[in-house]
């Protein structure tokens, strides 16, 4: 319970506010003026109820010397101070309904907004929900943490993987000789850009192959003349000897064309069975001569076509390894080897062996030379030495059909293919770097947590969505019927909540006159459609629904500012009864008013009749300064004033409750001299009517207060003007009958009330 609120200062109205000797009790009424502080006070109280220090340092007293600071006393004489711009410790009993409240949680300017609807289900759902939404806050802040983990990583890999979505870089195949293949088709990039160049260079071809007629050979080895005398040659090269002429040979050759086998050409003797004339015929035959030519050829044939053969086809090797190095860069070439000496030895085994055959064949061109067993060697060895070169131009011709299918490919590359193919790989590198890789491992880890997050935030949301549908319903049942008993000709529908945006927030529509009224859009519209009563009477009965079902009300302060603004009077019949109600539950109620009649009646129905639980009744009143203070009130007396008579009289005129415009336009005067009066108590001569008050006033010097008045007397004697009209003391006889014309009186009454709440212009 809140026991006193000792000082208040600094805070707009309330400079230097003493409210010690005011105790209060379980039923506390505050009667202020309008315009004397009943709103700032309502704002101190809401403040320590939320911490909210903004709510007083945004209300410093303007042209005040105190800074904000306020001291209130709890049960058992406990302090709670605002000092600093900070309260020592908050009371969340306090429930305040006030202007601020309808700001904050119904509408502002006729206007409900995203933020209303958030605050209104926050209110509602009170502590019963405090639980499952703390729960739920959590739940959220850990998605929103995990779901900005997840967001941070992917900003961090965003700059890996540009050109490319993240998936699809997360999902690259690795590729291990990635280098080697972007070094391949930077090679292909080049070449096809040099393409004319590159197609002009010589490819290697094969070495010509060295060719022997092994075959050949060894039919000149084995042949022999049947009818050549196997000692022919040794006699006739004796008898040539024997002659002692160089030229006897050929002389001898040459008389051989005319034997005729009988008889000597030379001496014509009979030559047969001469055994010299038949060595002749078989030394100078022609197919005899014709073998030994060729038994002495195939020795040079040796040596001329065998001998080079190795020198001749390693320096081919050497020709082609050179061309085929400059494909290198475009195409897959390996060095071209031989075995040269290998080779040369094989060469040389197998020249020896036909040398030795050949030498044989010369010395005796007649015989058969060579045998079987000879000729297979030579033909291995031949064998073994056309393999080694034929492995050789293997490669060569493989070599040299991969260059021409390269050319033929040249032709055709597609250059934008072969680069993306290329950004292809390095992205790919770069998506197996050790740091992306990190980044990846991390993000899939983030990724699970921020699901698992999500998970809990959804099962925590629809916890606290089976509450709120629970509680709203009630709650709207028991709106309705609040507004029912206030006589209102409109109920609220549709009650629910949703999770559109961050978090939850109320859903309602109104009905009236059988039509549904949304609150946002139109028309109709809320508006427009609601009357500020019917406004206020909504936001009430939020309130005191919300109020009456809080589980803790025995322990609440609730306090209430002004529950009779723009209500008629059927609302404020059953708005001191819901008060009432309010009263016999909560721990303590606080009521801020400006109907001083309200006041007393309301007093009146919270006094026990065994008078046990007294009502404290007191007052903000207009002090030194222009400022207001806490002050002692007798109701009853007050109640009596014809001041308070004329003031309600205006007041419910101007509100547009009372059509009596005679009664208005002559409590106009009589106002203004009660206020006058009261705000100068016993300065101003009882005696003097309305005019003689303003030439008073004008008259005094300071140091009497009065003068403080003086900036009033301009607006004083204007008013003076017109009221004076309806009064005989200033218009005798015709007083009665001057045409009052309603919006000009509602202008006076303004201006009239707007000095009275005021204090000034």
């Amino acid at each position: 319970m809140l026991e006193r609120i000792e000082q208040i200062q600094g805070v707009g109205l309330l400079h230097d506010a003493n409210g010690k000797p005011f105790k209060c009790h379980k039923a506390t009424l505050i009667y202020s003026d309008n315009g004397r502080g009943k709103s700032t006070l309502a704002s101190v109280l809401r403040s320590v109820a939320t911490g909210d220090g903004s709510l007083i340092t945004e209300r410093v007293t303007l042209d005040g010397t105190q800074q904000p600071g306020v001291v209130m006393q709890f049960g058992s004489g406990h302090r709670v101070s605002f000092v600093n711009g900070a309260w020592s410790e908050t009371r969340p009993e306090l429930l305040v309904f006030d202007a601020d409240f309808i700001e904050k949680n119904i509408h502002s300017g006729s206007v409900v907004n995203t933020e209303h609807r958030k605050n209104l289900l926050e209110f509602a759902l009170g502590e019963q929900a405090v639980s499952a939404r703390r729960l739920v806050d959590l739940a959220t802040s850990d998605a929103q943490t995990s779901s900005d983990k997840v967001k941070q990583l992917i900003t961090e890999l965003s700059g890996h993987h540009t050109h490319v979505p993240l998936a699809t870089f997360e999902n690259l195949p690795e590729i291990t000789e990635a280098d080697a293949q972007i070094e391949a088709l930077q090679k292909r990039i080049t070449a096809a850009n040099n393409i004319d160049s590159i197609t002009k260079k010589p490819a290697p071809s094969t070495i010509p192959e060295p060719a022997f007629d092994l075959e050949g050979f060894f039919t000149l080895l084995q042949t022999s003349l049947e009818d050549v005398h196997e000692d022919a040659e040794s006699v006739v090269r004796t008898h040539v000897t024997a002659l002692g002429s160089a030229g006897a040979e050929g002389w001898l050759s040459q008389g051989l064309n005319f034997d005729d086998s009988v008889k000597c050409p030379y001496c014509g003797q009979g030559t047969t069975g001469n055994e010299l004339i038949r060595a002749y015929r078989t030394y100078f035959n022609a197919a005899y001569t014709a073998l030994k030519k060729k038994a002495q050829q195939i020795s040079n044939e040796i040596s001329t076509h065998l001998t080079p053969a190795v020198v001749t086809f390693a320096h081919g090797i050497s020709t082609a390894n050179a061309l085929a190095a400059a494909w290198h860069d475009h195409v897959k070439v390996a060095n071209f080897t031989f075995d040269q000496e290998a080779a040369e030895s094989i060469l040389e085994e197998l020249k020896s062996l036909l040398q030795r055959l050949a030498d044989r064949k010369k010395a005796s061109p007649t015989d058969s030379v060579g045998l079987e067993h000879d000729k297979n060697t030579t033909q291995e060895l031949w064998q073994l030495l056309m393999h080694m070169m034929r492995e050789v131009n293997q490669e060569i011709t493989a070599v040299a059909t991969e260059i021409e299918t390269f050319r033929g490919n040249l032709a055709t590359e597609n250059i934008k293919d072969l680069q993306a193919q290329i950004l292809l790989l390095q992205l790919t590198k770069r998506r197996y770097s050790p740091e992306v890789v990190t980044l990846f491992s991390k993000l899939v880890d983030a990724r699970i947590e921020s699901d698992a997050a999500e998970k809990r935030k959804k099962a925590e949301r629809e916890k606290l969505d089976a509450l709120m549908k629970e509680i709203l319903a009630k709650y709207e049942q028991s709106i309705n019927d609040l507004l029912k008993k206030f006589g209102a000709s409109f109920s609220i529908e549709k009650m629910d909540a949703n999770f559109r945006g961050n978090a939850p927030r109320s859903e309602y529509g109104l009905k009236l006159r059988g039509k549904s009224i949304s609150l946002d859009g139109g028309p109709p519209s809320f508006a427009t459609a609601l009357s500020e009563g019917d406004k206020r009477t909504l936001a009430f009965a939020f309130f005191v629904a919300s109020t009456l079902a809080d589980p803790k009300l025995s322990q609440r302060v609730v306090v209430i500012d002004d529950p009779m603004c723009s209500l008629d009077r059927n609302r404020r019949q059953h708005t001191k009864m819901v008060l009432k109600k309010i009263f016999s539950e909560c721990d303590q109620l606080i009521v801020l008013a400006h109907d001083l009649y309200f006041i007393r009646n309301l007093r009146d129905k919270l006094t026990p009749k065994d008078g046990q639980t007294p009502v404290s009744v007191f007052q903000l009143q207009h002090a030194v300064g222009g400022y207001s203070d806490f002050a002692k009130i007798d109701v009853d007396m007050e109640c009596k004033s014809e001041y308070y008579r004329h003031h309600h009289l205006l007041m419910d005129f101007v509100n547009g409750r009372s059509s009596d415009n005679n009664h208005v336009a002559k409590a106009i005067r009589p106002l203004l001299e009660g206020y006058l009066h009261r705000r100068f108590p016993g300065l101003i001569p009882r005696d003097l009517i309305f005019g003689q008050v303003i030439a008073f006033i004008k008259d005094e010097k300071a140091p009497n207060p009065v003068t403080f008045a003086q900036p009033l007397l301009e607006e004083l004697q204007e008013i003076n003007d017109y009221a004076g009209q309806f009064h005989h003391d200033t218009n005798p006889g015709n007083a009665d009958t001057v045409a009052i014309v309603p919006s000009e009186l509602r202008t006076f009454a303004e201006r009239a009330l707007n000095v009275v709440h005021k204090g000034a212009l």
